[in-house]
């Protein structure tokens, strides 16, 4: 990992006083556990710090130490020395952060996936990391910043997330050893889990069942795909933040390769997540082809569309995919 970046970051921070840390809407583990982690380690550093997510802290999240931080954006803008972005591979992706800076002097990009827009004036992106918590985690000990329990136990949550629990293939022997470091810092691995895997409200295994009952089948079970609908929202009582990696369930099914989820927005917008168990088919490129982006095994897009429309394109577009890579 190429240590300039975050050198250069390093400068930036000592040379400047007010900061936001700012991440994509509907935020997940990595996002939340990087903005929350710098935060603290800028105000350790004795910044005066805002933490902002354009959709506030998910209920289910609420146990990540000091999570207290993370707060929605102000009705009124606000001026900063300097705005790092960490885990947003879009300046839209900040949502309603974006429209509360008044006024910036520097604007940080830090990010690992490889469709980052690499909007910003420093940026540092690095595909190979696993999550953006190796960034954050590697920014802070190349400039020496105390790694507290704190900061290790939401970096951990980051890292653990982002790899589904160091089971993805993006997990490299680096993420091992950052995991290993932060351990050692204080960041209690088995009671994370627990509250990252084994602590689910009943109104999301409810929502599960309506989606593995509305599970569509193709191209011989190598295919599965599924709607979350507001009539789902509805019966079960479930939140948009109940939807977090209930497509692995349907991917842990043995015949598939790849698992898509599709999801109807406001403005006529449908939200795409795709997720694909073989280093044969990118997800990232399908994705890539309506305007989205991510990793190769996870990836999504927001398309403008009628819901049928659109999800008989992009399963077209998985299809081809499968057919090139000759499964």
């Amino acid at each position: 990992m190429n240590p300039d970046p975050a050198r250069q970051i390093g400068d930036l921070v000592r040379q400047h006083r007010t900061f936001l840390v700012a991440g994509h809407y509907r935020p997940d583990g990595d996002v939340l556990g990087c903005q929350i982690a710098l935060g603290l380690a800028l105000q350790g550093l004795g910044k005066t710090v805002e933490v902002w997510n354009s959709d506030g802290l998910p209920q289910k999240y609420s146990f990540l130490p000091q999570s207290k931080l993370l707060q929605k954006p102000p009705a009124a803008a606000r001026d900063f020395d300097a705005v790092i972005a960490v885990d947003t591979a879009t300046y839209e992706r900040l949502g309603v952060t974006r429209d509360r800076i008044a006024s910036r002097k520097a604007l940080v990009n830090m990010d690992h996936h490889a469709s980052n827009e690499r909007f910003g004036d420093l940026v540092w992106i690095e595909p190979r990391a696993a999550a953006s918590a190796e960034l954050v985690h590697h920014l802070l000990r190349v400039n020496n910043w105390p790694v507290t329990a704190d900061i290790a136990a939401n970096l951990y949550v980051g890292l653990s997330t982002d790899t589904g629990s160091f089971q993805y293939s993006s997990t490299s022997p680096q993420t091992l050893r950052i995991a290993a470091e932060l351990l050692e810092a204080g960041a209690d691995g088995a009671e994370l889990s627990r509250l990252c895997y084994q602590s689910f409200p009943l109104r999301r295994l409810r929502l599960l069942q309506l989606i593995l009952a509305s599970l569509s089948l193709r191209c011989e079970g190598r295919v599965a795909s599924f709607w979350i609908t507001d009539e789902m929202f509805r019966q079960t009582g479930a939140l948009p933040e109940d939807t977090e990696n209930l497509i692995d369930h349907v991917r842990a099914i043995d015949s598939v390769v790849v698992a898509a989820l599709f999801e109807a927005g406001p403005g006529g917008i449908v939200r795409v997540s795709l997720r694909s168990k073989s280093p044969k088919v990118s997800v990232d490129a399908v994705a890539a082809k309506f305007g989205g982006g991510g990793h190769a095994a996870a990836a999504g897009a927001r398309i403008q569309g009628e819901p049928a429309t659109v999800e008989a394109a992009v399963l077209g577009a998985i299809e081809n995919a499968l057919r090139e890579a000759r499964l």
